[in-house]
């Protein structure tokens, strides 16, 4: 499962941005140095418990791993 280590939050971005409407993310914030702001954000956002978004995150990378494991050559 892909972890804040390898999200690549640039390309995400639109994903992420259609899965929690509202979230205000630009592309110099880095989910690996600053996991805490954006789970936070996403807390704020909306209107969820910190734990709560911490579970979305980790629903939301794990669609992401998918997709990248789809997008890789073989």
């Amino acid at each position: 499962m892909m972890n804040c280590t390898e999200f690549d939050l640039a390309r995400s971005l639109p994903r992420l941005r259609q899965r929690f409407p509202g979230l205000v993310v630009d592309q110099i914030l880095s989910a690996q140095t600053q996991a805490d702001d954006l789970i936070r954000a996403l807390a704020a956002s909306q209107g969820i418990s910190m734990t709560e978004a911490r579970e979305e995150m980790r629903d939301f990378l794990y669609l992401e791993s998918l997709r990248a494991e789809l997008s890789m050559p073989s």
